[in-house]
């Protein structure tokens, strides 16, 4: 009885009644809590609904309500007509692709110094600003230079392999590989470009993109700078609306000839904006909208009726229409409206007070002669703040409705305000940093995510103040509330990224910081958004970085850049982890492995079982997880294969996948053998805990027949 209740117990393998100190550490989150899923489930919604409003024509980001504009994953672009159908690692880009890029192509001067350089040398670092057209310059100038082909290489992959490495180049191809927010790129160096010169063989030219903040010292003769004249803008409209209203010339003609359109030109900074904003006028007009009505609807509108809204505010006078301008109040009102968007009234008027009182540097309205407290009511604040009032479901209710949400009326607007505000009236910057950084310690999570997500915004008009006044304190922070600003720092870097002149600087922000024990929190926190989505790679090595550092667990990151889709990836990085030296990327492994599997549906971990690339790294994680020697590690390993068992019962088809996997786990040695004796002794006690234990009993017997050939 004795040894029987002994050899139970091993292949059981109970958890420690107290776990180890590393191991404790890796089951925390950084503020030594575990967030539930329904938690960050609601974060996630919350910072969806601020982020993705409305995404038409493959990118083009329609002006929604409030400030939010556009997915995050969705409207960082790399050329005018849209990122080319390719394989993200060394895919050639279709000649369809380029054809329809040279139809809509302006050809900036750069273009043909390019040509030449390649000609003459092979390989190029052409140099310019994110969004100035550098990517599309690049590969048509490529595809001139080598007319068989384009092929785009792996941004992650670097350029040293290609000296090396006979696959990196092909013969007889052009080559495109763009540097922005790698490390890399920062550190190109003559002799490397030399012996990428002398590895082309005129044969196989190469365009090496980075942005203008690159230094290139020392690389004189290796170098085309991308410069776009003041007219560049325009051009690229015109050529736009030429060809997607070529069967409607007196239209296009009346576009390109508003006033309005022109200075509506002037907002925007990137060519892919441009372009975008050609596609939405193309798609307007030929649904029958009427051309001075497109136009008033863009952004220069919008930004006039800011500058009204915001204007002077003259307690006793009125403007010319005989309506009364109101106190710097109902400007705080305004503002708070904007920043709330679809919260209640009651908050929203809270919240205003007391960003008025920053403003006005007094703790109470009351204690300013000038407005007596009694003097305005928030129905004044109302008529001049261009807001509706809504319930949850978006239908129009009264002020008193219990459910009665504010909401800014016109889409684009809130934008817009603030805008001018940061641009007009730098007096408030200061006082408005300051209230949303209150509202990030002390808010409820909706009032959170919405003032982090303005810093976002604000961080697109002034990267570089936003950035030293409240990012690195933010990210930094190391007192009461830290874990609130950390996330705070890292909902508005998701914000700031969705701009295509600032991701590559956020690439290159989170890529220091998570090198660093003092910012590693937030950088940890920043790749569990969009980012991570949007550069798993690149992500996955940062959070590899800070889980190796032994400081906290990177798991909720890791779900989070394999929920949005890198599932094939973080397989890889973990199976990766799983046979480190180091415990701390074990620990992170094991977790990761245990969440993952908890995923059901298209997310799912089995689903991975029929994929041959993907299922060997789940068979060497499984099987690092199941053989590790630590009980913690083994358990999750169990727990896993459990959730898989439970599964098969409810999915056809996959009980044979999941024997098949278990029958390649163990190998033929004495750790195989043991593995084999303990993969039967738990599907022998899961056909008994389990509700249908009939299907763990079914698994064993296949596994059986699968071992006896």
């Amino acid at each position: 009885m004795d040894d029987k209740a002994e050899s139970v117990s091993e292949l059981m393998d109970p958890l420690p009644a107290e776990p180890s100190a590393d191991e404790e550490e890796a089951a925390t989150t950084p503020a030594g809590t575990e967030a539930t899923d329904e938690q960050v489930d609601h974060i996630r919604q919350l910072r969806e609904r601020g982020l993705a409003q409305t995404v038409v024509d493959g990118g083009v980001k329609a002006r929604a309500v409030g400030f939010g504009s556009g997915d995050a994953a969705g409207t960082i672009y790399k050329n005018y007509y849209g990122t080319p159908a390719v394989d993200p690692v060394d895919g050639r880009v279709p000649e369809g692709d380029l054809d329809r890029l040279r139809e809509l192509y302006v050809a900036p001067a750069t273009h043909t110094a390019l040509v030449d350089h390649l000609t003459r040398h092979g390989v190029a670092v052409l140099r310019g600003a994110p969004g100035s057209g550098r990517y599309t310059t690049a590969l048509l100038a490529v595809r001139q230079a080598m007319d068989t082909g384009v092929v785009v290489l792996d941004s992650q992959a670097g350029v040293r392999r290609l000296v090396t490495d006979e696959r990196g180049l092909q013969p007889s191809r052009g080559h495109v590989i763009e540097g922005d927010g790698t490390e890399w790129a920062n550190e190109l160096r003559p002799q490397l470009l030399i012996r990428l010169r002398a590895a082309t063989y005129g044969r196989s030219p190469l365009v090496i993109v980075v942005d203008d903040h690159v230094p290139v010292g020392g690389l004189t003769g290796h170098v085309v700078e991308h410069e776009v004249a003041d007219g560049t803008p325009f051009q690229v409209l015109e050529r736009h609306l030429t060809v997607l209203l070529a069967d409607r010339p007196l239209d296009c003609r009346k576009l390109l000839e508003h006033d309005g359109l022109r200075e509506d030109l002037r907002g925007r900074r990137s060519m892919a904006e441009v372009a975008g904003l050609a596609r939405q006028l193309a798609r307007r007009v030929r649904d029958g909208d009427d051309i001075d009505q497109v136009v008033q609807g863009l952004g220069v509108e919008l930004r006039a009726k800011a500058v009204r809204l915001l204007g002077p505010p003259q307690k006793n006078g009125a403007d010319g229409a005989g309506r009364q301008q109101l106190s710097l109040w109902s400007h705080a009102f305004l503002l708070a409206c904007v920043v709330l968007d679809g919260t209640t009234l009651s908050r929203v008027s809270r919240e205003s007070h007391r960003l008025a009182e920053l403003l006005h540097g007094v703790r109470s309205p009351s204690s300013v002669p000038a407005m007596p407290l009694f003097e305005e009511s928030v129905r004044d604040w109302l008529d001049h703040s261009d807001v509706e009032f809504t319930d949850r479901t978006g239908q129009p209710v009264g002020a008193r409705h219990p459910e009665c949400l504010v909401r800014v009326s016109q889409p684009g607007l809130g934008e817009a305000v603030l805008e001018v505000l940061w641009h007009d009236h730098s007096g408030a910057r200061g006082p408005l940093l300051e209230w949303l950084d209150s509202l990030v310690v002390r808010g409820e999570e909706d009032i959170r995510v919405s003032a982090a997500q303005t810093v976002g915004l604000l961080a697109t008009f002034d990267w570089a103040y936003i950035h030293e006044e409240l990012l690195v304190r933010w990210a930094s922070e190391r007192g009461e509330h830290a874990e609130r600003r950390w996330f705070a720092a890292a909902w508005a870097l998701e914000r700031a990224v969705t701009d295509p002149l600032l991701a590559p600087r956020v690439q290159r922000l989170l890529s220091r910081w998570s090198q660093r024990r003092d910012f590693q929190a937030c950088a940890q926190a920043a790749y569990g958004t969009r980012i991570g989505a949007k550069f798993p790679a690149e992500a996955l090595s940062g959070l590899e970085r800070i889980a190796g550092a032994g400081t906290r667990s990177v798991w909720a990151a890791v779900r989070e850049i394999y929920a949005a889709g890198s599932r094939a990836q973080v397989l890889e990085w973990l199976a990766q982890w799983s046979a480190s030296s180091r415990h701390w990327l074990r620990d992170d492994a094991a977790k990761c492995f245990h969440g993952l599997s908890r995923f059901r549906g298209e997310r799912a971990v089995t689903a991975f079982l029929k994929e041959p690339g993907s299922r060997e790294h789940l068979l060497l994680l499984s099987r690092r997880t199941l053989l590790s020697s630590s009980r913690t590690y083994r358990q999750c390993g169990w727990n896993c294969m459990r959730l898989w068992v439970e599964r098969a019962g409810d999915e056809p088809g996959l009980d044979e996948l999941v024997a098949d996997f278990f029958a390649e786990l163990p190998e033929p040695d004495a750790e195989g053998d043991r593995l084999r004796e303990r993969l039967l002794f738990h599907l022998r006690l899961w056909g008994h805990q389990l509700p249908d234990g009939d299907t763990a009993l079914h698994i064993k017997s296949l596994l059986e027949e699968r071992w006896s050939m």
